[in-house]
């Protein structure tokens, strides 16, 4: 499977705002990057997926990633 580059925006309950997020993950499919970002906000800042609204995942082109999303991508 190949993976691709996924940009992800959404927002999540901080305390008592909601903290808007975009970030970009390496993942096979849109499914895959939601789950990706799920485990990687609860890792950072321990927030349960219920606490988490993703708005939009979409796929992003070489040119539009990041350099760190890159390497991941060649690895």
């Amino acid at each position: 499977m190949t993976k691709k580059a996924f940009n992800v925006e959404g927002d999540f309950q901080m305390g008592r705002i909601r903290q808007h997020f975009v970030q970009q993950v390496v993942a096979v499919d849109e499914d895959a990057a939601r789950e990706r970002t799920y485990a990687e906000l609860g890792s950072r800042h321990g927030v349960q997926r219920r606490l988490v609204q993703i708005a939009a995942v979409k796929p992003l082109g070489e040119d539009e990633a990041n350099p760190v999303t890159l390497h991941r991508l060649k690895e």
